[in-house]
Protein backbone atom coordinates (compact mmCIF):
# COMPACT_ATOMS: atom_id res chain seq x y z
CA UNK A 1 0.00 0.00 0.00
CA UNK A 2 1.50 3.30 -1.04
CA UNK A 3 0.19 6.87 -0.98
CA UNK A 4 1.96 7.91 -4.15
CA UNK A 5 1.87 4.77 -6.25
CA UNK A 6 -1.38 5.02 -8.15
CA UNK A 7 -3.67 3.53 -5.54
CA UNK A 8 -6.09 1.74 -7.76
CA UNK A 9 -9.43 1.45 -5.96
CA UNK A 10 -9.33 4.76 -4.15
CA UNK A 11 -11.74 6.15 -6.72
CA UNK A 12 -14.27 5.14 -4.10
CA UNK A 13 -13.68 8.40 -2.25
CA UNK A 14 -15.97 9.65 0.50
CA UNK A 15 -19.32 10.54 -0.94
CA UNK A 16 -19.06 8.19 -3.92
CA UNK A 17 -22.14 6.18 -4.72
CA UNK A 18 -21.68 2.49 -5.36
CA UNK A 19 -23.56 -0.81 -5.28
CA UNK A 20 -24.45 -2.55 -2.01
CA UNK A 21 -21.48 -4.01 -0.22
CA UNK A 22 -20.72 -7.62 -1.20
CA UNK A 23 -17.98 -9.99 -0.23
CA UNK A 24 -16.95 -10.50 -3.85
CA UNK A 25 -16.63 -6.76 -4.41
CA UNK A 26 -14.58 -6.38 -1.25
CA UNK A 27 -12.19 -9.15 -2.32
CA UNK A 28 -11.85 -7.64 -5.77
CA UNK A 29 -11.05 -4.26 -4.25
CA UNK A 30 -8.45 -5.85 -1.95
CA UNK A 31 -6.85 -7.55 -4.93
CA UNK A 32 -6.91 -4.25 -6.78
CA UNK A 33 -4.98 -2.59 -3.96
CA UNK A 34 -2.43 -5.37 -3.60
CA UNK A 35 -1.82 -6.60 -7.16
CA UNK A 36 -1.48 -5.31 -10.70
CA UNK A 37 -4.41 -7.38 -11.93
CA UNK A 38 -7.33 -5.30 -13.29
CA UNK A 39 -10.02 -6.85 -11.09
CA UNK A 40 -11.72 -3.53 -10.34
CA UNK A 41 -13.84 -1.82 -12.98
CA UNK A 42 -13.65 1.89 -13.67
CA UNK A 43 -16.71 2.76 -11.60
CA UNK A 44 -16.32 4.39 -8.22
CA UNK A 45 -16.88 2.09 -5.25
CA UNK A 46 -18.79 3.00 -2.13
CA UNK A 47 -16.57 4.05 0.79
CA UNK A 48 -17.94 1.17 2.88
CA UNK A 49 -16.81 -1.33 0.26
CA UNK A 50 -13.35 0.18 0.01
CA UNK A 51 -12.92 0.17 3.77
CA UNK A 52 -14.30 -3.36 4.17
CA UNK A 53 -11.83 -4.66 1.59
CA UNK A 54 -8.98 -4.17 4.07
CA UNK A 55 -10.06 -7.21 6.07
CA UNK A 56 -9.52 -9.42 3.01
CA UNK A 57 -5.88 -8.46 2.54
CA UNK A 58 -4.51 -11.73 4.02
CA UNK A 59 -6.70 -13.75 1.64
CA UNK A 60 -5.13 -11.97 -1.32
CA UNK A 61 -1.74 -12.57 0.29
CA UNK A 62 -2.33 -16.31 0.53
CA UNK A 63 -3.50 -16.33 -3.10
CA UNK A 64 -0.22 -14.66 -4.07
CA UNK A 65 1.65 -17.17 -1.93
CA UNK A 66 -0.03 -20.13 -3.61
CA UNK A 67 0.93 -18.75 -7.03
CA UNK A 68 4.54 -18.34 -5.91
CA UNK A 69 4.68 -21.86 -4.49
CA UNK A 70 3.29 -23.28 -7.74
CA UNK A 71 5.81 -21.28 -9.77
CA UNK A 72 8.68 -22.47 -7.59
CA UNK A 73 7.57 -26.09 -7.98
CA UNK A 74 7.42 -25.84 -11.77
CA UNK A 75 10.75 -24.04 -11.96
CA UNK A 76 12.26 -26.91 -9.99
CA UNK A 77 12.21 -28.99 -13.18
CA UNK A 78 14.53 -26.59 -15.00
CA UNK A 79 16.33 -24.35 -12.46
CA UNK A 80 18.50 -24.66 -9.41
CA UNK A 81 17.41 -23.52 -5.96
CA UNK A 82 19.02 -20.06 -6.01
CA UNK A 83 17.80 -19.17 -9.50
CA UNK A 84 14.28 -20.27 -8.59
CA UNK A 85 14.39 -18.14 -5.48
CA UNK A 86 15.48 -15.06 -7.43
CA UNK A 87 12.76 -15.56 -10.04
CA UNK A 88 10.10 -16.04 -7.38
CA UNK A 89 11.12 -12.83 -5.61
CA UNK A 90 11.06 -11.00 -8.94
CA UNK A 91 7.59 -12.41 -9.63
CA UNK A 92 6.38 -11.23 -6.24
CA UNK A 93 7.58 -7.70 -7.01
CA UNK A 94 5.87 -7.76 -10.40
CA UNK A 95 2.55 -9.15 -9.12
CA UNK A 96 2.35 -6.51 -6.40
CA UNK A 97 3.47 -3.68 -8.67
CA UNK A 98 6.40 -3.19 -6.26
CA UNK A 99 4.27 -0.65 -4.35
CA UNK A 100 5.30 -2.01 -0.96
CA UNK A 101 8.94 -1.97 -1.98
CA UNK A 102 8.48 1.67 -2.95
CA UNK A 103 6.96 2.31 0.47
CA UNK A 104 9.94 0.60 2.11
CA UNK A 105 12.37 2.79 0.19
CA UNK A 106 10.49 5.99 1.06
CA UNK A 107 10.30 4.97 4.72
CA UNK A 108 14.04 4.24 4.86
CA UNK A 109 14.78 7.63 3.32
CA UNK A 110 12.41 9.33 5.79
CA UNK A 111 14.29 7.72 8.65
CA UNK A 112 17.28 9.73 7.52
CA UNK A 113 15.43 12.84 8.70
CA UNK A 114 15.75 11.63 12.28
CA UNK A 115 13.35 13.35 14.67
CA UNK A 116 12.35 16.04 12.17
CA UNK A 117 8.73 14.92 11.76
CA UNK A 118 7.83 17.54 9.16
CA UNK A 119 10.81 16.66 6.99
CA UNK A 120 10.11 12.93 7.32
CA UNK A 121 6.53 13.40 6.11
CA UNK A 122 7.79 15.45 3.17
CA UNK A 123 10.19 12.68 2.20
CA UNK A 124 7.40 10.12 2.41
CA UNK A 125 5.54 12.12 -0.22
CA UNK A 126 8.59 12.27 -2.49
CA UNK A 127 8.66 9.50 -5.11
CA UNK A 128 12.43 9.70 -5.56
CA UNK A 129 14.63 7.05 -3.95
CA UNK A 130 17.64 8.12 -1.93
CA UNK A 131 20.66 6.27 -0.56
CA UNK A 132 18.88 4.82 2.48
CA UNK A 133 15.99 3.68 0.30
CA UNK A 134 18.28 1.96 -2.19
CA UNK A 135 20.12 0.15 0.60
CA UNK A 136 16.83 -0.98 2.16
CA UNK A 137 15.64 -2.38 -1.16
CA UNK A 138 18.89 -4.23 -1.74
CA UNK A 139 18.98 -5.88 1.66
CA UNK A 140 15.30 -6.84 1.74
CA UNK A 141 15.40 -8.38 -1.73
CA UNK A 142 18.69 -10.15 -0.98
CA UNK A 143 17.39 -11.53 2.31
CA UNK A 144 14.24 -12.82 0.61
CA UNK A 145 16.26 -14.63 -2.05
CA UNK A 146 18.65 -16.10 0.51
CA UNK A 147 15.82 -17.18 2.82
CA UNK A 148 13.94 -18.97 0.04
CA UNK A 149 17.11 -20.50 -1.43
CA UNK A 150 18.13 -21.71 2.02
CA UNK A 151 14.97 -23.76 2.52
CA UNK A 152 13.83 -26.82 0.64
CA UNK A 153 11.09 -29.35 0.18
CA UNK A 154 7.73 -28.83 1.81
CA UNK A 155 9.13 -26.17 4.13
CA UNK A 156 10.03 -24.02 1.14
CA UNK A 157 6.52 -24.18 -0.29
CA UNK A 158 5.07 -23.54 3.16
CA UNK A 159 7.19 -20.39 3.50
CA UNK A 160 6.09 -19.09 0.10
CA UNK A 161 2.46 -19.71 1.03
CA UNK A 162 2.59 -18.29 4.54
CA UNK A 163 4.78 -15.19 4.26
CA UNK A 164 2.64 -13.08 1.88
CA UNK A 165 -0.56 -13.83 3.76
CA UNK A 166 0.78 -13.18 7.24
CA UNK A 167 2.54 -10.00 6.08
CA UNK A 168 -0.76 -8.59 4.87
CA UNK A 169 -2.33 -9.46 8.20
CA UNK A 170 0.35 -7.28 9.80
CA UNK A 171 -0.67 -4.40 7.54
CA UNK A 172 -4.26 -4.68 8.74
CA UNK A 173 -3.17 -4.93 12.37
CA UNK A 174 -1.11 -1.74 12.09
CA UNK A 175 -3.96 0.09 10.38
CA UNK A 176 -6.23 -0.86 13.28
CA UNK A 177 -3.87 0.42 15.95
CA UNK A 178 -2.63 3.69 14.45
CA UNK A 179 -4.14 6.86 13.03
CA UNK A 180 -3.74 7.70 9.37
CA UNK A 181 -1.67 10.86 8.95
CA UNK A 182 -2.88 12.04 5.54
CA UNK A 183 -6.04 14.06 4.84
CA UNK A 184 -6.11 12.38 1.43
CA UNK A 185 -4.43 9.50 -0.35
CA UNK A 186 -4.95 5.77 -0.78
CA UNK A 187 -5.53 5.11 2.90
CA UNK A 188 -8.06 7.85 3.62
CA UNK A 189 -11.08 5.83 2.57
CA UNK A 190 -9.51 2.42 3.11
CA UNK A 191 -8.91 3.08 6.82
CA UNK A 192 -11.95 5.23 7.46
CA UNK A 193 -14.43 2.70 8.84
CA UNK A 194 -14.76 -0.43 10.97
CA UNK A 195 -11.18 -1.26 11.93
CA UNK A 196 -12.17 -3.88 14.50
CA UNK A 197 -14.23 -5.83 11.96
CA UNK A 198 -11.33 -5.75 9.51
CA UNK A 199 -8.83 -6.93 12.12
CA UNK A 200 -11.09 -9.80 13.23
CA UNK A 201 -11.66 -10.89 9.63
CA UNK A 202 -7.99 -10.61 8.74
CA UNK A 203 -6.96 -12.52 11.87
CA UNK A 204 -9.45 -15.30 11.12
CA UNK A 205 -8.08 -15.65 7.59
CA UNK A 206 -4.48 -15.62 8.82
CA UNK A 207 -5.18 -18.32 11.41
CA UNK A 208 -7.03 -20.45 8.85
CA UNK A 209 -4.15 -20.05 6.41
CA UNK A 210 -1.55 -21.01 9.00
CA UNK A 211 -3.40 -24.00 10.51
CA UNK A 212 -2.54 -26.47 7.72
CA UNK A 213 1.12 -25.72 8.43
CA UNK A 214 0.84 -26.21 12.20
CA UNK A 215 4.26 -27.10 13.50
CA UNK A 216 7.41 -25.67 15.03
CA UNK A 217 8.33 -23.41 12.11
CA UNK A 218 4.89 -21.96 11.53
CA UNK A 219 4.41 -21.26 15.26
CA UNK A 220 7.78 -19.53 15.32
CA UNK A 221 6.75 -17.44 12.30
CA UNK A 222 3.52 -16.35 13.96
CA UNK A 223 5.29 -15.36 17.17
CA UNK A 224 7.95 -13.51 15.20
CA UNK A 225 5.40 -11.68 13.06
CA UNK A 226 3.29 -10.59 16.04
CA UNK A 227 6.35 -9.33 17.90
CA UNK A 228 7.65 -7.40 14.88
CA UNK A 229 4.22 -5.92 14.15
CA UNK A 230 3.86 -4.69 17.73
CA UNK A 231 7.39 -3.28 17.62
CA UNK A 232 6.83 -1.48 14.32
CA UNK A 233 3.56 -0.04 15.58
CA UNK A 234 5.23 1.29 18.73
CA UNK A 235 8.04 2.81 16.67
CA UNK A 236 5.67 4.49 14.22
CA UNK A 237 3.65 5.94 17.09
CA UNK A 238 6.74 7.39 18.75
CA UNK A 239 8.35 8.56 15.50
CA UNK A 240 5.46 10.19 13.62
CA UNK A 241 2.40 9.59 15.75
CA UNK A 242 0.62 7.48 13.15
CA UNK A 243 1.11 5.96 9.73
CA UNK A 244 0.83 6.53 6.00
CA UNK A 245 0.45 4.15 3.08
CA UNK A 246 4.22 4.06 2.65
CA UNK A 247 4.69 3.06 6.28
CA UNK A 248 2.12 0.28 5.96
CA UNK A 249 3.83 -1.01 2.82
CA UNK A 250 7.23 -0.89 4.50
CA UNK A 251 5.91 -2.87 7.46
CA UNK A 252 4.50 -5.47 5.07
CA UNK A 253 7.89 -5.89 3.40
CA UNK A 254 9.70 -6.19 6.73
CA UNK A 255 7.25 -8.75 8.10
CA UNK A 256 7.25 -10.75 4.86
CA UNK A 257 11.05 -10.92 4.91
CA UNK A 258 11.11 -11.89 8.58
CA UNK A 259 8.57 -14.66 7.97
CA UNK A 260 10.65 -16.11 5.14
CA UNK A 261 13.78 -15.98 7.31
CA UNK A 262 11.98 -17.64 10.24
CA UNK A 263 10.85 -20.48 8.00
CA UNK A 264 14.32 -21.02 6.56
CA UNK A 265 16.18 -21.69 9.80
Amino acid sequence: MNDSAGARPEDGAPGAVGPPTSVLTQIRLAAGFLTIFPLVDGQASAPEEVSASLGWFPLVGFAIGSALAAEDYLLGFVCGSAIRAAIVVMTLAIITGAVHLDGLADTADALGAGRDRKRALEILRDSRIGTFGACALFFVLALKVLAIAGSGGKLRYAALWLAPGIARWAMVALAHRLDYLRPDGAGTTLLAHDGRRNLMLASSIAIAGALPLAGYHSIRVLITVIAITVGIGAFYRKWLGGLTGDLIGAAGEIVETAALLAMST
